[in-house]
Formats: structure tokens, sequence, C-alpha cells
């Protein structure tokens, strides 16, 4: 047998070998501490951070505790909750869901310091809990059953729709239904959900349904609109010639607009599909519009109509999209202000 002592290490190399790989041992134990550590401080500075932003909006420790845990469970960054609408009412709902011990008066003080219980007409509807109270609704049954309701109550948890149809309504405990309803200036939404109790209350029938974030959405208008009171001279065609009389645009959007006429320069002539023409100015800039009528609003002291204009130029298009842009900035900036 050959001699193999040629391959065994000394002693000596042994010792270094083993020295060596416990100095690297500890170099990568030390790596390791040292990023956990500033991980750490990391995750307590943004903390501090966070809690400091939370107290200049006005939450209490609570609170804003409430926001740090519950953000993190869900995975969502703490900031946004304090930010937007959205993802609060994510963050909430988990707490809402489980903790036994959730305080849901507290959650609604949150949304008013935060400036979230207040949803403006050009913002889209997050959950059923912004739904406004006495909104009325459409409810079908699964038997597609259409009742009239309207939100009567709600609460963290559950809304509560009274019956206003007069027909009779048979017990729905248990069962699937679906609502929608007509949001002014928005559109139209539609959700479902389990009728959890049937009850009366002032004569009235009352169906407890849970929230749900699962609205659908379908805008009506194409384009979105905002509402001015720019004074317009309305051009009708009777005969060969053309009589002007005053309006006033009480709302527009790069689309069309709701012109009002009062009962004193009220003109018959004017119905479904009448052409007009319009001439107003609009943030210093003048702008003459053929227009047709689509829609007529009768009211106490004057008559509106929703109008469609005609063959307006990209340009023209573009600078009241723009308008109405700015104008939805600027109220959104006063809400927040008014709330701060």
């Amino acid at each position: 047998m050959r001699n193999l002592s040629f391959l065994k290490l000394p002693q000596a190399g042994v010792d270094t070998v083993i020295t060596f790989i416990l100095i690297l041992a500890v170099l990568i134990l030390s790596l390791i501490l040292i990023g956990l550590i500033r991980e750490y401080l990391r995750g307590k500075k943004l903390k501090d951070y966070f809690f400091k932003e939370a107290y200049e909006r006005g939450l209490s420790e609570k609170e804003a505790q409430i926001i740090w845990e519950y953000s993190l469970k869900l995975g969502r960054d703490p900031f946004l909750a304090l930010e937007f609408k959205a993802p609060f009412e994510k963050v909430v709902d988990l707490y809402l869901k489980t903790d036994p011990n959730a305080d849901e008066k507290l959650i609604q003080d949150m949304r008013s310091k935060l400036g979230f219980d207040y949803v403006p007409y050009f913002v889209p509807l997050v959950s059923t809990k912004d739904i406004e109270l006495f909104q009325p609704a459409k409810l079908y049954t699964q038997t597609k059953e259409g009742f009239e309701v309207a939100l009567f109550d709600k609460d963290e948890k559950f809304m509560y729709w009274a019956v206003i149809d007069k027909k009779s309504i048979p017990n729905l405990v248990g069962q699937n239904v679906t609502i929608s309803f007509v949001r002014r200036g928005d559109g139209i939404y539609k959700f479902e959900g389990v009728v959890e109790d049937m009850f009366t209350e002032n004569g009235k029938t009352i169906l407890k349904i849970p929230h749900t974030f699962e609205l659908t959405r379908y805008q009506r208008r194409e384009y979105t609109r905002v509402e001015v009171e720019v004074p317009v001279k309305v051009g009708i065609r009777i005969g060969e010639e053309v009589k002007w009389i005053k309006g006033e645009i009480v709302d527009i959007s790069a689309g069309g607009a709701k012109v009002c006429i009062s009962l004193s320069e009220y003109q018959s002539e004017i119905q479904p599909t009448t052409d007009l023409m319009l001439s107003f100015i609009l943030s210093g800039k003048q702008l003459n519009f053929k227009a047709t009528v689509v829609n007529v609003y009768p009211r106490r002291h004057a008559t509106c109509y929703g109008v469609k204009f005609e063959k307006i130029k990209p340009e023209e298009q573009k600078f009241i999209h723009d308008f109405v842009k700015k104008e939805q900035q600027k109220l959104a900036q006063l809400m927040v202000k008014h709330r701060g």
C-alpha cells in the first residue's frame, strides 16, 4: 500500500484552517447582526416619522398604532393610509374584522380627522360605507323582483336599507340581493350582499346587509363635469332668424353643459333634439358652440337643458377639459384646507 501521508496537513495547518473558518463565521454573523440592527433602526426611524405625521393630522397614539399595525399586516405602506381614503378603509376594515374589541367610534373619529368622512361627487366611491344616507336605490331579489329602497342608516359593519316600495316584500334573510343606485354627477353603482336580518322600525321594513368593497361602477358620462356659474347667450333659430336669450351654464364638461333659462326668458320652442347656439366666456376665453338639447329639467323658477356640443374643435375641447380638471383640483384643495 502506498504511503498517503503527503495528503495529511500538518497540525499547524489544521489549526490555521479552523481559525480561518471561525473568523469567517464571526464576520458573517457580524454582518448579519449589523444588517439586522440597521433594519431595526431604519424601521424605528420610519415608525417614529409615521407617528409624527399621524400626530400632526390630529390622530391619537392609539389611532396611529391601529393604522401602523394593520397596514403592516396587509403588507401596505402605512403612510398611504394617512393620505388616501381607499387604503385607509382597507386597513380599518381588517381591524374591525379581526380585533374582537374593535372600537367603531374610534374609526369614525379617525375618518373625520383625516378628511375621509365625505366623498366629493367627482371622486368614485370606495366602499358601501361611502354611500350617503337616504340614497334611493333599487333592490333586486334572486327572482329578479325589484323593490324601491333607501339607505336608512349605517355603521362600520352594516348598512340598513329601508323598503319604501308600497308592495309587500318577502322574507329575504339569508338570501343574496343586488342593489343598484345612481349617484348624482358620478355614475351608476351596483353591488351584491346577503341579507343578515330584517326588522320593522317606524312602520318601515329594514334590511341589514354587510358592507362591501365590491362596487361595480358604470360612468354615465363620457366626460367629467364641474359646477360653474357662467352667463351664456342662447341662440334659437325661429324661421330665418336667430333669437338670442340670456341663460346660465351651471355645469360643464368637454362634451356638453347644463344650461338654465329663467321662466321670464323661457322659450317653448326648446325641446329635446332642438339645435342651439351658445356664446359664453370661460376662464377669459370666448367660446361659441353649436349644441343639441338632449335632456330637459324643469325647475321652480327656471328650466334647465342638458346640451351636447356639436362639432367642437379638439383645441376647444382640450381647453374645457383642462378647465374642469383645474376646478376639481381647487375643490379638493379647499376641502383639505377646510378640514385642516
